[in-house]
C-alpha cells in the first residue's frame, strides 16, 4: 500500500482499512459459525476434522495478514513470520515424532489405578 502525501489521501486509506477490518471480523464470526455447526454434523470425523482444520488455517492466514499488519508491512516481517513459523511447526513435528502415543501408559492416568498407587506409596 502506497504512503498518502495528503491528509485527504491518509484519511481515505484509513477509512478503507476500517472497512477491511470490518468486513474481515465479519467474515472471522461467520467462519467461526460454519465451524460450530459443523461438529454437530453427522458427518465421519475425519471430514470434520478437515474441514475445521481449513477453516482454521484460513482464519489464522486471516488474523496475521491484517490483524497483525503483516499485509501493510514490508515483505521482510512477513519473510520472518513464515521464517518463524516453519521453524515453529517442525519442531512440533518433531517433538511429537518422539514422544509418540504409543510409548504411553494409559493405565497411569486412569482413574482406577490411582487408589492402588496411593496404597502403594503409603
Amino acid at each position: 500500500m502506497s504512503h498518502p502525501n495528503t491528509i485527504g489521501e491518509l484519511i481515505r486509506q484509513e477509512s478503507q482499512r476500517y472497512h477491511t477490518f470490518i468486513n474481515l471480523a465479519l467474515f472471522l464470526a461467520v467462519l467461526t459459525g460454519i465451524e460450530i455447526v459443523i461438529i454437530f454434523l453427522p458427518w465421519p470425523f475425519w471430514i470434520i476434522m478437515t474441514v475445521l482444520v481449513v477453516l482454521s488455517v484460513i482464519k489464522f492466514v486471516c488474523v496475521i495478514l491484517w490483524f497483525m499488519h503483516l499485509i501493510y508491512d514490508k515483505m521482510l516481517c512477513l519473510y520472518l513470520f513464515v521464517t518463524g513459523l516453519i521453524l515453529a511447526t517442525g519442531t512440533m513435528i518433531a517433538l511429537l515424532a518422539l514422544f509418540h502415543t504409543e510409548d504411553l501408559d494409559y493405565d497411569a492416568f486412569s482413574m482406577d489405578s490411582i487408589p492402588a498407587k496411593v496404597a502403594s506409596v503409603a
